[in-house]
């Protein structure tokens, strides 16, 4: 079985091409985007979304057939094969690894570099889920499953008030070990529950909190303030 190295990728501002524009290179282009690349399209033709998405200048179409030696291939960071031809995209997929780009084709793990796993984005939480190609039907109706459990138990807010805890305490405490310890003890806090259904963090717990952590930033003041949210809980 090929085993895959599950990475994350920092796209913004980066070229990415993806020669196709149907439905599957409609799904490529709305990814890209939402991570912040510089997209280019390669094909005589487009989905509406896409024609309105190259009228908006949000991507750049190029409104010809795919053929190697492109400019706008030759100058990508990221490369995706997904036209509804099977031959044309083991072309793109060839000139791609000739050049030392990688390359993803769409309906094929053999040809490409790399494959897309089904997303979950909750704000700043990404989970991705890969069935190594086996079943691209299963990994989405896995991560719809995952969305469920994610909306109803408020991880989104969760996650966006860790980050901003994390970074007050990076810049209240020099020492990364002693950082990594008090990051630690704030996940035993008992915020998930009390985050259940929100889309945002209630304004009033936000501010006690970066209060609180202010006030006592040390590994046994992160802990009193998680107790102090339990006795809250309790109404004592």
């Amino acid at each position: 079985m090929k085993t895959y190295y599950p990475i994350m990728l920092d796209l913004e501002g980066k070229p990415c091409c993806v020669v196709g524009g149907g439905r599957v290179a409609e799904r490529k282009a709305r990814g890209l985007l939402q991570a912040g690349a510089a997209v280019t399209m390669i094909s005589p033709a487009f989905t509406p979304e896409l024609d309105r998405l190259a009228a908006a200048g949000d991507v750049r179409a190029i409104r010809r057939p795919y053929a190697p030696g492109m400019a706008e291939v030759r100058s990508a960071q990221l490369l995706f094969a997904a036209t509804n031809d099977a031959a044309v995209n083991a072309l793109v997929c060839e000139e791609g690894r000739s050049l030392g780009i990688w390359v993803n084709g769409a309906g094929d793990t053999d040809h490409g570099d790399f494959i897309l796993p089904a997303t979950a984005r909750r704000g700043r939480l990404t989970v991705a889920v890969s069935t190594a190609g086996a079943s691209p039907g299963l990994s989405r109706f896995v991560r719809t499953d995952i969305e469920r459990r994610l909306d109803q138990d408020g991880y989104a807010p969760y996650v966006e008030l860790l980050h901003e805890l994390r970074h007050t305490l990076q810049e209240l405490v020099a020492d990364s070990g002693e950082r990594q310890a008090m990051f630690r003890a704030m996940l035993q806090w008992e915020l998930l529950p009390r985050l259940r259904g929100e889309t945002e963090v209630p304004a009033g717990l936000r501010q006690m909190l970066l209060h609180e952590v202010r006030q006592h930033p040390t590994l046994s003041g992160i802990r009193r303030i998680g107790e102090s949210l339990l006795r809250l809980d309790e109404g004592t």
